[in-house]
């Protein structure tokens, strides 16, 4: 019997008592122009891309079309190459979904108490919500045992997070030390991108996800007594045995230098001060304004420097200067010099009626560019290149976006008088004698 003339027997299907009854049997369509094919029909009809070897081997075409190949394999074997072409397909167009690698995670359960210090007011409880997502633990294994501290997200590209800390962290080290970063309770693997002991910061990256980075401000945003806050991680205040993580207090808009101690090469450039006191264990984290934009990393000083109620501040603008240079090398770029190692925001009566503002200069490093250009102790520098100079993070927002070498237009006041030179802006050197 012809296939195409009379059908497999079945309920409700021509050829079956029911159809008879219901009137004259319809033709079916050839074999090859349904989606279906009644196993009888498969020796005698074979699917055209089986009798032709496409998508098969010659080979096994053959043997399908062979009377000693059975009917259910024939079935099975047309099923399998429909689904892998399928499949196939699906690939090549980008149909289905790549699932990236997961990041290389150690999971960990971490014991993290709420806050110590509970924020008081409305303001401080939704910078504290609002930062917390981007501060992370970090833990550094190395020659000299185990140190921990804090770190913030600054930028991510992917499941890379890029991480600011402070470097002392990492001075002893040694090569190739175990980094971990906690977030979210979790450890993950770490690796040091390199440090820059003049701004004392340090950069990590880790794969992470999701990623939050924290939103940036700029030190040139401040006013001194401004209400600021100190966000460090809970998981690094778990590690030290101790919970006084987040810290409010006001910003001191100044310029300072902190000489190297305890045989150390490198002194800290353009540090902030912010009047509150820390945790150890938030050392690495974030200084942020009401709004919740980091401002500063929080910046341990050594006993010898250190004064009650007061911490120090590497400005965000510094930091993120060396992300690029880290990140490509590991190494930091080298840093404009001016010169100018202490200061504070100045106002009239000491700059002259309708200058906005500048930078007292308390001391002058010897041999700079600023010394070279005739600016002493309790001059007021006033404008960089048209650009006014209305308080120290002004100054050293603009100072952090310079180059070795560029020509500055330097505007000051001395003994109520103005002056103005231009100044060859030098490399920032490890330390200053004589300071």
């Amino acid at each position: 019997m012809d296939p195409e003339e009379e059908g497999p027997q079945g309920e409700g299907q021509p050829g079956s008592d029911e159809a008879d009854d219901e009137g004259p049997r319809p033709h079916w369509l050839p074999p090859d122009d349904r989606l279906w094919r009644h196993p009888s029909e498969v020796r005698q009809n074979p699917p055209t891309d089986l009798a032709s070897g496409h998508g098969l081997s010659g080979a096994l075409a053959s043997w399908l079309r062979a009377s000693q190949a059975p009917i259910w394999l024939v079935g099975v074997i047309s099923g399998v190459v429909g689904a892998l072409l399928t499949t196939g397909v699906l690939l090549v167009t980008g149909a289905t979904e790549r699932a990236s690698p997961p990041p290389p995670t150690t999971s960990r359960s971490l014991t993290v108490t709420p806050p110590r210090t509970t924020p008081s007011s409305p303001g401080a409880t939704w910078v504290w919500g609002f930062v917390n997502p981007s501060i992370v633990g970090v833990k550094v294994t190395g020659a000299q045992g185990t140190t921990t501290g804090s770190g913030v997200i600054v930028d991510s590209v992917g499941q890379n997070a890029y991480i600011l800390t402070q470097s002392n962290l990492f001075s002893s080290a040694g090569a190739g030390p175990q980094v971990e970063v906690a977030t979210s309770y979790t450890l993950l693997s770490g690796a040091l991108m390199g440090t820059d002991p003049s701004s004392g910061i340090a950069l990590v990256q880790a794969r992470m996800s999701p990623v939050r980075t924290a939103e940036l401000g700029s030190a040139a945003e401040l006013q001194t007594g401004e209400e600021v806050y100190a966000v460090g991680s809970p998981s690094a205040a778990a590690w030290a045995g101790s919970g006084n993580y987040f810290a409010s207090g006001t910003i001191n808009d100044s310029l300072n230098y902190l000489p190297p101690v305890n045989g150390a090469s490198v002194g800290l450039f353009s540090m902030l001060v912010a009047n509150l006191s820390v945790d150890p264990s938030a050392y690495g984290g974030a200084l942020v304004d009401t709004s919740g934009k980091v401002i500063g990393i929080l910046n341990p000083a050594s006993a010898e420097l250190d004064k009650p109620s007061v911490t120090y501040v590497t400005p965000i603008d510094t930091a993120m200067e060396e992300l690029g240079p880290l990140i490509s090398s590991g190494h930091p770029a080298p840093h404009a010099w001016l010169g100018l190692l202490q200061g504070s925001d100045a106002s009239p009566p000491a700059v002259p009626k309708g200058v906005p503002g500048g930078v007292a200069v308390a001391s002058v490093a010897p041999g700079s560019p600023a010394a070279k250009a005739g600016i002493v102790d309790n001059d007021v520098v006033t404008e960089i290149d048209t650009t006014s100079v209305t308080s120290s993070g002004v100054l050293i927002a603009l100072l952090a976006n310079m180059k070795p070498g560029q020509v500055v237009k330097l505007s000051w006041v001395h003994d109520g008088k103005v002056h103005q030179a231009e100044v060859t802006l030098g490399e920032q050197p490890d330390a200053v004698n004589g300071s």
